[in-house]
This record gives C-alpha cells, structure tokens and sequence, in this order.
C-alpha cells in the first residue's frame, strides 16, 4: 500500500493532503522505531554472547532494551495507525452499512485522540517531574529518566497528529 492511502487488504482510499503531510512524520518515527528494533536485536545478541559464550554477563542490556521497546513501540504506533494495521475489532461493524462504519471510525479516531492525548498529559508531568528533580533510573545505566521518558511523548504526539489527519481525511475524503 503506498502512503497515504488507507484501508483493509480489499480496498486502497486517497487520503487527504494533511494526512499526506502527516504520514512524512510518521514514517519517520516508524524509520527511528526499525532502527531501534535493529539495535534491540544487536544488543540482546551481543548480551547473550557475552553471557553463555565468554561468560561475562552484560549488566546494562536488560534496563537498556526495556527503554528502547517503549521508544519503538510510541514511535511506530502513528505509522501503524494510518496503515490501518492497529488492533481492532470489526465483529458488528462488517455488518454495518457505510453511514456506520463512517461513525465508528471517526469515533474510533476520537477515542485514539484521547487516550493518546491523556497519555501525553501524563507523560509531560512525567518528563517535567523527572527533569526537575534529576531523578535516574535504578539500574547499571544511571540514565536521566526524563531522556527515555521524552520518547513516550514524542511519540503520543505523532499519534494524536495521526489520528486528527484520518479525521480530516474521513471527512473530505470518505465522507458517505
């Protein structure tokens, strides 16, 4: 499916010039997140050769990867979206004519808009609370929290810019 086109495997919609516009920062997280899927593996190889290989255990990794799964999973959750590849459930909505499935799918991009937008309130009280207090994480990395912490925000706002650009896009674009 090429960006900026959206939909199941049976059907490719135009999607609005916003959403076009959206889905450059979008694939970008997404690119970052690949890389960091990259790097997670690189690190548990190299974790695990030094374990059972050389026998000299890796005290960082696991504190280190657990940072970055929740950097590629906040990154990656805006592209995901307009590829329509997210979680959903279609059991009634298959059976509900267009006006419908029109309604439940702008609902469901409000629902993203909220959870997502509830989310980033938190994690900016997060990242300020971190920041102030020069709070470190509890592990062999001593990393400033407020470092991984911003990964999580980065990515709630490429994913509330997601959800608003396929509201745009079902209402010029998909309108019943």
């Amino acid at each position: 499916m090429k960006p900026g086109e959206h939909g199941s495997a049976s059907e490719a919609l135009p999607a609005s010039g916003v959403e076009r516009a959206v889905r450059w920062l979008t694939l970008f997280g997404a690119g970052i997140a690949t890389l960091l899927v990259l790097i997670v593996f690189g690190l548990v190889s190299y974790s695990v050769f030094m374990r059972y290989v050389l026998g000299t255990p890796v005290t960082f990794s696991d504190e280190l990867t657990g940072f970055i799964v929740v950097a590629m999973v906040s990154l990656g959750a805006g592209e995901v979206l307009l590829r329509n590849e997210h979680f959903g459930v279609d059991l009634l909505t298959d059976k509900a004519g267009p006006r419908i499935k029109f309604l439940v799918e702008i609902w469901g991009m409000v629902g993203v808009i909220l959870v997502a937008g509830a989310i980033l309130y938190s994690a900016i009280l997060m990242v300020r609370f971190s920041y102030d207090f020069g709070i470190y994480s509890d592990g062999y990395l001593g990393v400033q929290m407020w470092i991984p912490q911003s990964f999580l925000l980065v990515g709630m706002v490429i994913l509330i810019l997601a959800a608003v650009a396929r509201i745009v896009t079902l209402l010029a674009v998909r309108r019943p």
